[in-house]
């Protein structure tokens, strides 16, 4: 299992250097809001899918859009996947 916290922990080191400290990040943050790369988000997916063990199903990835539904996927497709 992951948490909201662990991902915006991720996020926080992908925005260092773009106000990172002065954003508030949860569950409905979107990604789109963050000024990310969809390098840097991909990257946010495989570090969760190596520290879970797993690998999403590339369509319900890409209808990702908040930090919350990253935790959802990413929980739920461990599950599946135990």
């Amino acid at each position: 299992m992951i948490t909201v916290e662990q991902v915006c922990e991720m996020v926080q080191k992908k925005l260092r250097g773009k106000n990172a400290d002065e954003m508030s990040l949860g569950a409905q943050t979107a990604f789109d809001d963050l000024g990310l790369s969809s390098l840097q988000v991909a990257d946010i997916v495989y570090g969760i899918e190596d520290q879970l063990g797993i690998e999403f199903d590339p369509s319900r990835a890409a209808d990702v859009k908040t930090i919350g539904d990253l935790v959802d996927l990413a929980n739920s497709t461990a599950q599946l996947q135990a």
